[in-house]
């Protein structure tokens, strides 16, 4: 289960956002950041960040052919 936080976070990453950016976007330290994407990484079995987003796109939790990405809310 997603909660909207985690969409955002994702969001991000498909937009390329490094960890430092997402850090300073959330107003979060790097570290608490490459926890938390370290944490989705072992939920969803992915091994780095691509195949996180890649994941989220086959998935739906990302919407496809949107540009800038944006998260799908029908999936929990």
């Amino acid at each position: 289960m997603l909660n909207d936080r985690d969409r955002e976070l994702i969001v991000m990453l498909a937009k390329g956002y490094t960890t430092t950016r997402i850090a300073r976007e959330l107003h979060l330290s790097r570290y608490t950041v490459a926890e938390w994407i370290s944490k989705l990484l072992d939920r969803f079995s992915c091994s780095n960040r691509s195949q996180l987003v890649a994941y989220s796109y086959a998935h739906r939790l990302l919407h496809v052919g949107i540009w800038p990405p944006s998260a799908s809310s029908a999936i929990s």
